[in-house]
């Protein structure tokens, strides 16, 4: 079934599909009703269709003036992408002026959720896995996502226990790495993480320039860097409250490290900025993830992240 628009003021939005529950892949027809039961007529009416994963319109009708208790219908033909899991959303958008003078609009969404399944990623990313688990850690790409199933007792300090994947040498000597922690799943220990890392060997942190940025499930972010090279993170920055989704940015400026969060991708806060005198030429840079199970035996998470980038500054 399709998303009602909500807005109690406006008119009625609903959008459905055909089929109902289509996988990666398939042809749908999605179909926007729009309904005018406002006790007035919707002026210079607009409506927008967006295919999933798009941010503008696959198509743009105008539909004129609509008399109150007008119902308009439109169809449109679209597929789901080949390479997905998660939410994926089937969306109309109708603008219209409701006395001349102002303006007001509605919105409604088909969401279908696709259940996410490791299957692998491609070059240039390499998995890597650190975990004392007999299963191991596991992986998949959807998209610009990334996702990490990974086990692991923890990760600080004297146990790096973790799943991951990396670009080897993305990072320049001045560069941002930043990443998208859409959510973490599957446990319900509140220190378990999900990140972003650096090191001139992510797969062997004692080669030095180790340092990571996490969000936790429940406590916050996490900023912990290896000062001496030895590949044990033994400095800490971070706390409050844990948000998911949120952006984290790690900035490099040669063995200089400054971490940043956002809750909305605009305004970023520093978490604080390390010396990491073993960092060296270009470094790996990949997103990690930990159970941090040591006190809940056998658990795994799931980390989905969207968006990872490294770009020279």
């Amino acid at each position: 079934m399709g998303t009602k628009n909500t807005d109690a003021l406006g008119p009625t939005l609903t959008v459905t599909t055909e089929p109902a529950d289509p996988s990666g892949g398939d042809a749908v027809t999605a179909t926007a009703v729009l309904v005018n039961d406002c006790p007035f007529p919707l002026r210079g009416t607009v409506l927008y269709l967006v295919d999933p994963g798009a941010t503008t319109a696959a198509r743009t009708i105008p539909l004129g003036d609509l008399r109150r208790g007008a119902k308009v219908t439109r169809s449109w033909r679209t597929s789901m992408p080949a390479d997905v899991a998660g939410d994926v959303a089937f969306t109309a958008h109708a603008l219209f002026d409701v006395d001349g003078r102002s303006a007001d609009c509605a919105r409604a969404a088909k969401t279908v959720t696709v259940p996410y399944a490791p299957n692998g990623v491609r070059d240039p990313y390499k998995p890597f896995d650190t975990t004392a688990t007999t299963e191991g850690a596991r992986f998949g790409q959807f998209g610009s996502q990334l996702v990490i199933w990974a086990g692991g007792r923890d990760l600080s300090g004297g146990t790096d226990e973790k799943g991951g994947i990396l670009l080897p040498g993305a990072a320049a000597a001045s560069s941002v790495v930043q990443v998208k922690t859409v959510n973490l799943t599957g446990s319900d220990n509140p220190t378990a993480k999900y990140g972003i890392a650096v090191a001139n060997d992510l797969t062997a942190p004692a080669k030095g320039g180790y340092a990571v940025l996490t969000m936790s499930k429940s406590y916050g972010v996490e900023f912990m860097t290896d000062s001496d090279g030895d590949g044990h993170l033994d400095t800490w920055a971070g706390g409050g409250a844990s948000a998911h989704p949120a952006w984290l940015r790690l900035v490099r400026s040669g063995t200089t490290y400054t971490a940043y969060s956002t809750t909305n991708g605009l305004a970023w806060t520093e978490i604080a900025s390390a010396t990491v005198p073993s960092a060296n030429g270009a470094l790996d840079a990949g997103v990690v993830a930990s159970a941090v199970n040591l006190n809940y035996p056998g658990t795994t998470v799931r980390a989905v992240f969207d968006h990872f980038t490294v770009e020279e500054s």
